[in-house]
């Protein structure tokens, strides 16, 4: 499965059982008992692994892995790699926290030496053919260009979450209100890491708040620009006291109407 509606179809389908209602994010989500857990698959433990193996593309994953660290960041495998369903169209999927380093200052000058690249048109229309969903086709495609956590290393396609929880904190619920709504905001800043935590003003619908955040964990909602004017049906998670909104478009049945900057 390539897409999220995919995975959360096939959980409805077969695994309601373990769907919960998480006062933390405000929404119904699954919860894997721990006794069901066949496997843990850790991100971190694969590089040892990945020494011994001599075959392609692990060899450019370990590549671009070492590469990483020499900059500072902790990086280890994710996705199709990590799991060992691999195919010979498969990405370099990497999970990475930074060690005293500015991350995005750091793949910064790695494109511009051009150790990695961006994707082209047809490579990122390829992409966002295979996986596109939420947003609109051209926007993706725009988007995915521009990234840098996403590009080329040697020819084959990857993608770096790099992993902050810090933002997060103090933003989770539970909440007084969720509700499913119609938005237009505004992002006051950028980021580039997982979960992205952006500043936000909401200008539609007006009601009355101090703080507002847009919290996405899906790596197309990363990098996008200050000043992006996203809008779209999301749910909205609000403590009264507090007069803070959170902005979400990660649930299954949001949609994103338009992102232009």
């Amino acid at each position: 499965m390539k897409r999220f509606s995919e995975a959360h179809e096939l959980m409805t389908r077969y695994y309601r059982h373990y769907l919960r209602f998480l006062h933390e994010i405000g929404k119904i989500t699954p919860v894997i008992p721990h006794d069901t857990i066949s496997e843990y698959m850790r991100s971190r433990n694969s590089i040892k692994e990945l020494r011994k193996n001599p075959n392609y593309p692990y060899t450019t994953a370990l590549e671009l892995i070492e590469l990483l660290a020499q900059h500072g960041l902790n990086c280890g495998l994710s996705g199709s790699l990590l799991g060992g369903y691999q195919t010979k169209e498969s990405d370099i999927d990497l999970i990475c926290t930074e060690s005293q380093v500015n991350s995005y200052e750091v793949l910064k000058v790695l494109r511009r030496e051009g150790v990695v690249e961006s994707l082209s048109h047809s490579e990122a229309l390829e992409e966002v053919l295979k996986v596109g969903e939420l947003i609109a086709r051209n926007h993706h495609v725009r988007t995915l260009q521009e990234k840098l956590t996403q590009g080329k290393f040697k020819g084959i396609k990857y993608t770096l979450r790099i992993l902050d929880c810090g933002e997060e904190r103090g933003l989770t619920g539970p909440y007084d209100v969720n509700r499913e709504e119609h938005v237009l905001i505004k992002l006051i800043n950028t980021t580039h890491k997982t979960p992205a935590v952006y500043r936000v003003s909401v200008l539609r619908p007006r009601i009355p708040y101090e703080k507002a955040y847009l919290i996405s964990y899906r790596a197309r909602l990363t990098e996008l620009p200050q000043g992006t004017l996203i809008a779209g049906k999301g749910l909205t998670h609000s403590r009264i006291d507090e007069r803070l909104i959170i902005v979400d478009f990660d649930n299954p049945d949001s949609t994103i109407d338009f992102i232009t900057y």
